[in-house]
């Protein structure tokens, strides 16, 4: 976003003040932090077709291990002279493995999963900890569309400006003159900025007037021609999310991409305000960031075992988990052999224990 500003009254020396230089550093800082929003998204959109393709055929090739594996487990949890860490050290065994068995399959997993916690609760009368299923991950069939969704970023504009914006009354000035004034009011109510990395609402008289002056030029009422009146729509929805997410950048570049293209002079008073919106701005940056990578089990998966900041990383990750893959497939019917009396278990649990700590 390129934005030139003024102040109000340059100092005679030009030399920036100290709120300027912040709002400066601020600005810099969040475009980096979009930068690399976008990276982060589209080289996990590009390690996701990579696992796809590479990964979970071979993880399908495991299933019928896996699933005698956790069938014999589910069979051994029954058993009731084992020990409370025996039971709650099987217990995230199991849950490791139907992790592994969801990245590809989540209704057997989810079946699995149901089919321990019934089990736990007729021989013991109590449910396990093992989470819901849907929790378990994506289904097979919803692999490549879950991980090539979009961008990720969230959507803040309310339904009801949406609908608003589309509204088409017979009477054009009259409904334009009504659509003013509810902006206006509208504005001049606090905004519900309660959510993380939200900023404090907008009380600068100086960013009002501008919101105000954006709203009016861009209303879709004063337009004639249907094919303007639709762009000063979306237009005016991206304002109105701006200003619902007291996201002031975005008010700002709309109006001198749209209004006013001259330099805008922003009085001192205001620079408070905006560091405060930018602020907030990257913090939202980061948590979206976040709630991308953990809003899908499987892209969380590809975050934390591929993803790296080189391409280099990427490749000697992805080459370190098809290894691990590999070796799972050679050592699973060990396990089997050996997991043949509760004796067996035992010792493979105590072994288990140990080596978390």
């Amino acid at each position: 976003m390129n934005i030139e500003t003024l102040l109000e009254q340059p100092a005679a020396d030009t030399a920036l003040s100290p709120l300027q230089q912040r709002f400066d550093r601020l600005r810099k800082n969040l475009a980096r932090e979009e930068k690399k929003r976008e990276k982060l998204v589209r080289e996990l959109d590009e390690l996701g077709h990579i696992y796809v393709k590479q990964v979970l055929p071979r993880l399908k090739n495991n299933h019928r291990m896996l699933k005698t594996l956790l069938l014999r487990l589910i069979d051994f949890s029954q058993r009731k002279n084992l020990r409370q860490w025996h039971r709650e050290t099987l217990e995230s065994w199991l849950y490791e493995l139907l992790e592994q068995v969801a990245l590809y399959d989540r209704k057997d997993a989810a079946a699995i999963a149901q089919q321990y916690m019934r089990t736990q609760l007729d021989t013991f009368g109590t449910s396990s900890h093992i989470p819901q299923p849907q929790a378990l991950g994506p289904g097979a069939d919803d692999t490549e569309s879950d991980i090539s969704d979009g961008d990720g970023a969230s959507q803040h504009g309310t339904a009801e400006d949406s609908a608003t914006s589309k509204e088409k009354p017979e009477d054009t000035q009259g409904a334009s003159q009504e659509r003013e004034k509810e902006t206006e009011q509208q504005h001049s109510q606090p905004a519900d900025n309660t959510g993380a990395g939200s900023a404090p609402p907008l009380d600068d008289k100086w960013l009002k007037q501008l919101f105000r002056r954006a709203a009016q030029a861009l209303h879709p009422d004063r337009e004639q021609d249907p094919a303007q009146q639709a762009h000063k729509e979306a237009l005016m929805t991206e304002l109105l999310q701006a200003r619902d997410n007291n996201d002031m950048m975005a008010v700002l570049a709309l109006y001198q991409q749209h209004v006013a293209t001259d330099a805008l002079q922003i009085p001192e008073s205001a620079f408070e305000a905006l560091c405060l919106s930018v602020q907030a701005q990257i913090q939202r940056v980061q948590l979206e960031k976040n709630d991308y990578i953990q809003s899908d089990p499987q892209r969380a998966f590809i975050h934390y075992h591929l993803y790296a900041d080189s391409r280099r990383k990427q490749v000697q990750n992805l080459d370190r988990l098809l290894d691990r893959i590999r070796l799972m497939r050679l050592q699973i019917p060990g396990v089997l052999d050996e997991l043949r009396t509760l004796k067996d278990l035992k010792r493979e649990l105590q072994y288990r224990q140990q080596d978390r700590f």
